[in-house]
């Protein structure tokens, strides 16, 4: 990644005097850079090789629900009387879905055969076609809709995030807000977001729910952050750990808590301290306080909580190392496609 130019002409005013807000997000964004995330687990889902067994497993039990309420139950048998169908999209975007779909036609309409015209991830213009289906008539129609329905839902996901990452300097993550589990978090990572954790086993996330069941004898606010942060087992948190904090107060006891015990053992796991519904300027306030008493090399810093596409640009200056956001997923408007029998 590469950090953009700093305009000297640009500036902006706060009570501290003049900034340079271009510098200011260049130098955010190198730090960013040089940082690594815990959020990425595409792998664990898609792989140089393909999608991997979690994936397909997943893919498996949602096309199974789906043609159940079809009232399809076994694969379905084909006759002698075929046709050809084609899925055309009716604007532009990004392909996400194809692994999905390529299950169904495989495992549900033996004897189909099939072409797609681009890859998983691929850029389509309105107009294009997508997929060329050559199958027994009720089969197609049996399916066409399923078919449809994942390929637009997806691909609207991988189109969106798209749109999200095109307009941020920080990098986006997705939530556990989530319509399709698995399936959702890959779209968004095919249009250039994070997965985050995948599932509740995947990373530890010590949300407020959690914090309020783990403490004992009703410690609140930082007093709670510090003691189950002091005493958390590492081998039990999985990619990595999360904290959800709250207030300035409670973001420091969670720095401080874990730099003092990284310092005391040979420990080298990174906290990852989510920022939830502070806005930008406390956020920003929150990193720089962080920042200035030494304790930001043990952190990465995420933002979540109101995050919407108009406010983007007001994150920019946050300083955080990711934003998280559900808008990426559930905010997703399905891609438009038709299916067009042949001869129709």
């Amino acid at each position: 990644m590469v950090a953009p130019e700093a305009n000297p002409d640009t500036d902006a005013s706060n009570s501290a005097g003049d900034v340079d807000v271009d510098l200011i997000i260049a130098e955010t964004f190198q730090e960013v850079a040089n940082r690594i995330l815990p959020h990425d687990r595409k792998k664990m889902l898609l792989s140089d090789d393909g999608p991997t067994d979690w994936f397909l497993n997943s893919a498996r039990r949602w096309v199974t629900t789906m043609l159940a309420d079809e009232g399809v139950h076994e694969p379905i048998e084909s006759g002698t009387r075929r046709t050809k169908a084609e899925i055309h999209s009716r604007e532009s975007g990004v392909l996400a879905g194809l692994y999905v779909v390529d299950l169904l036609l495989r495992e549900w309409m033996p004897g189909a055969r099939f072409t797609w015209t681009g890859s998983e991830g691929a850029e389509i213009e309105k107009g294009n076609c997508i997929l060329t289906i050559e199958a027994c008539r009720h089969q197609i129609l049996v399916c066409e809709r399923v078919i449809l329905n994942i390929l637009a839902h997806l691909s609207g996901i991988a189109t969106n995030t798209a749109k999200w990452v095109a307009n941020s300097q920080i990098p986006l993550a997705a939530t556990r807000k989530t319509t399709w589990g698995v399936l959702d978090k890959a779209a968004v990572s095919i249009g250039g977001g994070l997965t985050h954790r995948l599932n509740r086993p995947d990373a530890l996330m010590l949300k407020e729910n959690d914090l309020a069941t783990t403490a004992e004898n009703g410690e609140q606010g930082s007093k709670r952050v510090r003691s189950i942060l002091r005493d958390l087992p590492l081998e039990s948190i999985g990619a990595f750990a999360t904290i959800e904090v709250r207030t300035l107060d409670e973001a420091l006891a969670a720095a401080e808590t874990w730099a003092e015990r990284l310092l005391e053992t040979d420990e080298k796991t990174r906290l990852n301290i989510m920022l939830d519904n502070m806005g930008p300027e406390i956020t920003r306030d929150a990193a720089l306080d962080l920042e200035t008493r030494g304790l930001r090399e043990y952190l990465t810093l995420e933002a979540s909580g109101n995050v919407s596409f108009d406010s983007l640009e007001t994150w920019q200056l946050s300083r955080v190392d990711v934003i998280s956001t559900s808008q990426l997923h559930r905010g997703a408007q399905p891609l438009d496609l038709t299916c067009i029998f042949q001869g129709a």
